[in-house]
């Protein structure tokens, strides 16, 4: 078995159920959840044949003891198959790998799970797992891509179709943990019984967003209208988030907003960009050219957000006044002891005022 893409685990758990098992699999990529979740997709087929399943992190042992010493390989009683599932696999060495490879021959008495966030294409057990096991590498997509494919697949097995604002927006609040997602998106399927089409409003009526998702959505909500941008905003201080941290969030986002802007006007081209692969294609250009100087925040920020916010920076023409704003903000929360929803929602009114103006001021100027 060579490489398998992580579209093609329905296919290596249908030869598991077949019997047709690998000595080895070796999961890549830097989610170890989104491993752990895919290899038991597999592993538990095997569960179901009577197997023992052992799990090691190797992250969790101790300097100078080998994987090998803690627990010997032993074979089972009455021959049982031994299932062994090892996070943090790329810590594993070449000699260890060495020492292991008579073992992978054990096909019918050990099977192999090991994690790893990366592998050289040289070490032993990589050349293994490619010519008699199976490698599948996750590295080369980021999670929202897993992410949007997994909400797929789980709508295509319900009969459901969902609306692309819903799915945009469901995405924006369980990436990060993939756990979440799947709790988030079983409720959600739940609540949608016998629809065929799961709307936005549904989304928000159901999912419980991720406390950083939440904080990204509510930077984008302000430009969506105050309503829509103070009922978020009570839903996060319900979760008991510290109006500090909101404040912190907006003040960054703004900020962000404001390099990007400067960053933009020395590249016009990129302004005008209406497509996402068009302009995640241009920024990798520009922040890969080393004559460019891309501010630290930019660089940490994912494209997509920037894309989105690329939107709205028509909306603002003078961003000092909004820096303005939030200062008054500040001072509300931490001199005066106004209450969060009280200096938020006027903070929200004036901002909104600011893009309405600015707004007006572009369809004039254009016309």
């Amino acid at each position: 078995m060579p490489l398998f893409t992580p579209l093609q685990i329905p296919k290596l758990v249908e030869l598991a159920r077949k019997g047709r098992i690998a000595p080895v699999y070796l999961f890549i990529g830097h989610e170890e959840e989104l491993l752990k979740e895919k290899a038991r997709e597999i592993y538990s087929v095997i569960q179901e044949t009577g197997a023992l399943i052992e799990n090691y992190d190797l992250k969790a042992q101790e300097k100078g003891t080998s994987f090998s010493e803690l627990q010997g390989f032993q074979e089972s009683l009455f021959g049982v198959r031994k299932v062994f599932v090892v996070s943090g696999a790329e810590s594993f060495t070449e000699e260890q790998a060495k020492r292991l490879l008579p073992v992978f021959e054990k096909r019918e008495l050990f099977t192999w799970f090991f994690l790893a966030k990366d592998f050289a294409e040289k070490h032993p057990l990589y050349r293994y797992a490619l010519e008699k096991g199976v490698v599948i590498p996750f590295v080369a997509r980021r999670k929202e891509d897993f992410l949007q494919t997994e909400l797929i697949k789980a709508l295509k097995a319900e009969g459901k179709s969902m609306e692309k604002s819903a799915a945009e927006l469901f995405l924006s609040l369980t990436v990060g943990d993939y756990h979440h997602f799947k709790n988030e998106l079983e409720k959600l399927l739940l609540y949608t019984e016998g629809e065929s089409t799961i709307t936005q409003q549904e989304v928000w009526e159901v999912v419980i967003p991720l406390e950083k998702g939440a904080l990204y959505l509510l930077g984008d909500a302000l430009f969506q209208g105050v309503e829509k941008a103070y009922n978020l905003l009570l839903k996060l201080l319900d979760s008991r988030l510290d109006p500090h941290q909101i404040f912190a969030y907006l003040y960054k986002y703004f900020k962000r907003m404001a390099l990007l802007s400067e960053v933009l006007e020395k590249h016009p081209e990129l302004k005008k960009e209406r497509s996402y692969n068009m302009f995640l294609k241009q920024w990798q250009e520009i922040k890969d050219n080393p004559v460019e100087e891309i501010p630290r925040l930019l660089l940490e920020t994912h494209p997509y957000p920037l894309f989105n916010m690329k939107k709205n920076l028509e909306k603002i023409s003078d961003f000092s006044t909004v820096f303005k704003l939030l200062y008054e903000t500040e001072l509300a929360l931490k001199k005066d002891f106004q209450k969060p929803e009280k200096a938020f929602f006027s903070l929200f009114l004036k901002l909104e005022e600011i893009f309405n103006n600015a707004s007006t001021k572009a369809v004039q100027k254009a016309a």
